[in-house]
């Protein structure tokens, strides 16, 4: 083959590329930037949750410390949340016991009803009664973000969909490395001012800034949910995804329910002798088909973050598996141990890749900054195909191309500045909603989505420049009042966090008082008067002098 056949091949399959970049990427990068930038947020669920939670306790430093006498009652606590779930709860399928801790001193109670729902309640851990809500601030916290992250609060059906944007991510940057032909030296060239060319230019740059993370947590996140999203070698040779796993980690597995009554036995006993197994205090407490024959029980031991030891494979807290019936030990897993071989430890380290469970503080403010580039990659993505269309329309659509091109601009706005504003709306809303209201983490999502929702509405109705400049005044004007709001409605404010060391909740309040000053720099540019080009200015004299 000839140089000139090689390079005309070379620049079919460079344009093909060009092609399946722009429109494959437009069309998933809506989704992902929800991804993107929820995920971002999940990094921080903890801090989060605290700061959407006063009534819980400072975060403390981690010390390591893996004493079972540490104050809190156990036994007593599992002792209540059985008589709890034998007056409440007969039937549910499963019972799930969150023991008390520093970081919550309740017992949170999980449960599924015949019908396989989930439901969850808090009990006092003194007196065993349901927790007053009208004292405390029930809320989903930074889970909701998580939960969106991965799955759009959809469950199964919402990871197929998430797992689908992945694998569309992922040709998206493949395609996109396939296409530059000087991706490094594009890293390093930015011209303001350019219209198309600086949008172009600051895609460009945050992609490659970014690109290691990106390649790494969408192959890692595809990678942790591989038995549901390849299944077909675990249908072929077990009943169930809970009997693969069951021998693939060599831990007993789980019965089917024979429908036989049977008594349980002592939980306290069980959680005591796990303990002692474990040589740490018990975090968690699972029961399967409880008052059944074929009720088992699992004690999971707590994670303890040792300070300074930052490991891929980190030790996990152990477990401990009885026969629910007779009380018998079925099985330990014991802190530290590993099971499965090679592959399992792969797949482990490549989830803790994903969650940022290593590393501590340090990693987590990479992860988040890295994940806000990668959003702000895809907005300058979904930008620059409406910037390009604005100065000359390519018609792809006939007839209806302004129509198209008008529904991409809204989605643009409703996503990229709607979603974040109704990510601030939902700290308004646990400051805003009634404490006792019944059911207050659905409410906090439900003014999430409501919030959203209406920004689409309200760019669907308003002119696109307008509807950009006074959505982020919105956003400005939300975060930068959310300090105030929260002195307001509970009395702390950011100078107190900081004064007593409490630097999750301060952090959240910082970020939020940065992107309200951010948000009101992008209105302040999209509303100052335009200046005529300098390769223009510099024409038209020329013009005059020739004429």
């Amino acid at each position: 083959m000839s140089k000139v056949q090689s390079g005309a091949a070379e620049g079919g399959f460079r344009q093909a590329m060009a092609w399946l970049h722009t429109w494959g990427g437009l069309w998933a990068c809506w989704v992902l930037f929800v991804i993107f930038l929820t995920g971002s947020l999940g990094v921080f669920d903890e801090p989060i949750t605290r700061w959407m939670k006063p009534h819980l306790p400072q975060a403390s430093e981690a010390t390591g410390d893996t004493r079972i006498d540490d104050g809190f009652d156990r036994p007593q606590a599992v002792r209540m949340a059985r008589t709890w779930f034998e007056e409440n709860q007969p039937d549910a399928h499963f019972w799930g016991i969150g023991l008390p801790s520093d970081e919550d001193p309740s017992i949170r109670l999980f449960w599924q009803d015949p019908q396989e729902n989930f439901h969850n309640a808090r009990i006092d851990a003194g007196s065993g009664q349901p927790v007053d809500g009208s004292r405390e601030r029930d809320s989903e916290g930074g889970h909701h973000f998580v939960h969106m992250h991965f799955e759009f609060h959809g469950g199964t059906a919402g990871i197929w969909f998430v797992g689908a944007f992945t694998m569309a991510m992922l040709v998206a940057l493949v395609s996109g490395i396939v296409i530059h032909k000087r991706i490094f030296k594009d890293f390093f060239t930015f011209r303001p001012g350019k219209g198309q060319r600086s949008w172009l230019d600051a895609h460009n740059a945050l992609s490659v800034l970014s690109l290691p993370f990106q390649l790494m947590i969408a192959y890692t996140g595809l990678a942790t949910f591989y038995a549901l999203y390849m299944p077909a070698g675990i249908a072929a040779h077990y009943d169930s995804e809970e009997a693969y796993f069951a021998d693939l980690l060599a831990q007993p597995a789980a019965q089917e329910i024979t429908g036989i009554a049977a008594p349980l036995a002592a939980f306290d006993g069980m959680l005591l002798h796990a303990e002692q197994q474990l040589q740490r205090p018990a975090s968690f407490v699972s029961i399967e088909h409880p008052n059944d024959s074929s009720a088992s029980v699992r004690v999971f031991g707590r994670f303890i973050e040792k300070p300074g030891e930052y490991r891929l494979l980190g030790d996990g807290g152990g477990r401990v598996f009885f026969n629910g019936v007779t009380g018998e030990r079925t099985d330990v897993q014991m802190p530290g141990e590993l099971r499965g071989g090679a592959a399992q430890d792969v797949q482990s380290v490549m989830a803790n890749l994903h969650f940022a469970a290593f590393g501590g503080h340090l990693v987590r403010w990479l992860y988040f900054v890295s994940g806000l580039a990668g959003a702000a990659m895809l907005a300058t993505g979904a930008l620059l195909f409406m910037v390009k269309r604005r100065q000359r329309s390519l018609n792809e659509f006939g007839s209806a191309t302004p129509r198209v091109y008008r529904v991409i601009e809204v989605l643009n706005v409703g996503t990229l500045t709607g979603l974040t504003i109704a990510c601030v709306a939902f700290f308004w809303g646990n400051r805003l909603l009634p404490l006792g209201i019944a059911d207050r983490p659905e409410w906090e999502i439900g003014v999430f989505f409501a919030v959203w929702l209406l920004s689409f509405v309200h760019a669907g109705l308003r002119p696109v420049a307008r509807a950009w400049v006074e959505q982020l005044l919105a956003l400005a004007a939300l975060c930068l009042l959310l300090p105030l709001l929260n002195w307001l409605t509970v009395g702390d404010q950011l100078f107190s966090y900081l004064q007593r060391g409490d630097g999750e909740r301060a952090g959240v309040e910082l970020v939020a008082l940065g992107t309200g000053v951010l948000s009101l720099w992008g209105a302040w540019r999209l509303t100052r008067p335009r200046r005529a080009p300098a390769a223009g200015r510099q024409r038209a004299p020329a013009a005059q002098a020739r004429s």
